[in-house]
C-alpha cells in the first residue's frame, strides 16, 4: 500500500512543471561601444610614456625625437593631439628621453635625459612651466646633478613626511662590469626647491635573476616609477634591453623611498605574450601611473612590430592596483577591449560593494583581471558564487573575466534572471559581457563549468 502511494506521489510531482527563471534580456553590446578602448593607443614611435592627469583631460609626455618633447594632449585616451613641450635646452645636444612631470609646490617640473653637449655623455635634466602642457624652461642652464656617469630615467616621489627624493639609473654605457654592463637604480634626497641634491646617492636596484638576464653580460635595470601603498614603497623597473622582446616591467617593495627592496616573487608583472609561437606583444615596458577617481592606471609602451622589435614603439595603458596581502599587481598586457576610466564616464564598479558567499571571493573584488600569468595565484576557482547588496544598486553591465588564457563558461542570475555567458580563452585580456536594461541589483550568482575559474567580475551602473 505504502510502495503504491509512494507511486502515486511522484508522478503527481512529474507533472508539475519546473519552476525556470526569466530570461535576462541581454542588448547589442554595440550600443555601449564608447565605454570600451583597446591597446594600442593611438600614439605610435614613442617610448617611455608618461600620462598627467589634469583638471580638464590628460597630458602624455614620451620620448619621441632628437631635440626635446612633445605633448599629447586627450579628454578620453583615445584621441590625443600633439603640440610642443620642451623645444631644446643649451646644454644639451641630442637624444633627449624619458620625460616624466609632476605637480609640485605651484609649479610643473618636467625630469628628463639628454646628451651633453660638452661631455657627450647622458645627464638627468629639470624644466618648470606654469601649466602642464608647458612650454617647459630649465633655470639651471646645466644638468640637475653630475656624478661623473651617465644617468638616464630620473622619476620623482616623497617620503611620508613629504621630502622629494629622485630616483635614476645609472646608464649601461658608463657602467661597465666585467666583460658586459649594467643598468642600476640609485636614489637621492633633493631639496624642497628640487634644483639641487642633498646627501648622496644610494643603490636600490640592480639586474638579478635568470629573467633579468635574458640579455646575457649586459644587463639592465632601469625606468622606475615608485608608488606609495599603506606606507610602503613600490618600485617599478624595466629589466632587460628595450629592443627586445623580454623586455618587461618587474616590483620591488620597501618601507622607505631609499630602501633596502626586496623584489616581488611574482616578477615579471608585465611580460611579452606569445601564443603558439606568434608575439602578440612584444617589450611591454618603461611604465608610469595615474589616476582616474579611485582607478589606478599604467601607461607604458610595447614594440610596434612585435616581430621585429626596435626603437619604434607604441602607447598601451591597463589598470593596476594592490591585492589584499600587499602585492602589487597590473592587469596586462591586454589587446581585446577594457573599460575606459569609469569616473570619466560617471560610472561606477559596484561590486566594491557586494557580500560574497564563497571561500575566497574577495579576489573577485581587488580590481586585478588577472590577464597576466603571474597573477595566478589571485584567481577564483569554485563552481559558483553569489554576491548581494545591502542596498540595491543601478547597473547595466556585467563583465566576467578567466583567467589568462583559460576559456570560461557558465550561467548568471540577476535578480533571478538567467543567461548563459561564455569566453574564449585570451592571453590578452577578454572578458564575458553582459549588456542589459539599466536595473537595481540586490543579488547575483555565477555558476561556472567545472575546472573553470573567474579573475574579477565587474558590476557596473552610474556612480550615484
Amino acid at each position: 500500500m505504502l510502495r503504491h502511494l509512494l507511486m502515486v506521489l511522484t508522478a503527481l510531482l512529474l507533472m508539475v512543471p519546473s519552476v525556470q527563471a526569466e530570461p535576462l534580456s541581454v542588448r547589442d553590446l554595440s550600443e555601449a561601444e564608447d565605454r570600451f578602448a583597446a591597446n594600442p593607443r593611438a600614439v605610435k614611435d614613442i617610448g617611455d610614456p608618461f600620462v598627467l592627469k589634469t583638471e580638464d583631460g590628460y597630458q602624455m609626455f614620451a620620448t619621441g625625437g632628437p631635440i626635446g618633447f612633445f605633448t599629447w594632449k586627450s579628454n578620453d585616451l583615445v584621441k590625443f593631439e600633439r603640440t610642443k613641450a620642451l623645444k631644446k635646452v643649451s646644454w644639451a645636444a641630442s637624444d633627449y628621453w624619458a620625460p616624466e612631470v609632476f605637480a609640485w609646490q605651484g609649479k610643473y617640473v618636467m625630469l628628463f635625459t639628454a646628451r651633453q653637449r660638452s661631455t657627450g655623455s647622458l645627464r638627468t635634466g629639470i624644466a618648470f612651466s606654469d601649466t602642464p602642457e608647458g612650454e617647459y624652461k630649465d633655470p639651471l642652464d646645466a644638468p640637475l646633478m653630475d656624478y661623473g656617469y651617465a644617468t638616464i630615467d630620473a622619476t620623482l616621489t616623497t617620503d611620508a613626511e613629504g621630502n622629494p627624493y629622485l630616483i635614476y639609473v645609472r646608464d649601461i654605457s658608463e657602467n661597465r662590469i666585467g666583460s658586459g654592463g649594467e643598468s642600476h637604480i640609485y636614489g637621492v634626497r633633493l631639496e624642497d626647491d628640487l634644483l639641487s641634491t642633498a646627501g648622496d646617492p644610494v643603490l636600490l636596484l640592480t639586474p638579478q635573476g635568470e629573467w633579468e638576464s635574458r640579455s646575457g653580460s649586459e644587463r639592465w635595470n632601469e625606468g622606475p616609477a615608485v608608488l606609495e601603498h599603506d606606507g610602503k614603497w613600490y618600485l617599478f623597473y624595466s629589466a632587460n634591453a628595450y629592443f627586445m622582446k623580454e623586455y618587461s616591467v618587474c616590483v620591488a617593495v620597501a618601507d622607505h623611498p631609499l630602501g633596502p627592496y626586496t623584489k616581488q616573487s611574482n616578477n615579471p608583472l608585465l611580460a611579452p605574450v606569445e601564443k603558439e609561437g606568434e608575439v602578440l606583444i612584444s617589450g611591454p615596458g618603461h611604465n608610469a601611473f595615474f589616476c582616474v577617481g579611485d582607478e589606478l592606471f599604467t601607461a607604458y609602451h610595447i614594440h610596434t612590430y612585435p616581430n621585429a622589435p626596435s626603437g619604434n614603439r607604441q602607447l598601451c595603458l591597463d589598470r593596476a592596483g594592490f591585492h589584499a596581502d600587499g602585492t602589487a599587481y597590473i592587469s596586462g598586457p591586454t589587446l581585446e577591449k577594457q573599460l575606459r576610466p569609469l569616473a570619466e564616464m560617471g560610472l561606477k564598479n559596484h561590486m566594491k560593494e557586494a557580500v560574497c558567499t564563497a571561500e575566497h571571493a574577495d579576489l573577485l573584488t581587488d580590481g586585478d583581471t588577472c590577464t597576466a600569468a603571474a597573477s595566478a595565484d589571485y584567481v577564483f576557482r569554485g563552481t559558483d558564487v553569489t554576491m548581494t547588496w545591502a542596498s540595491p544598486v543601478r547597473s547595466d553591465m556585467l563583465l566576467i573575466y578567466p583567467p589568462a588564457g583559460e576559456a570560461m563558461a557558465g550561467t548568471v542570475t540577476i535578480n533571478g534572471l538567467e543567461a548563459d555567458f561564455s569566453c574564449e580563452a585570451s592571453l590578452t585580456g577578454g572578458a564575458a559581457v553582459l549588456f542589459f536594461d539599466p536595473m537595481d541589483v540586490q543579488e547575483i550568482t555565477v555558476t561556472l563549468r567545472e575546472g573553470n575559474g573567474i579573475g574579477e567580475i565587474m558590476l557596473i551602473g552610474p556612480e550615484a
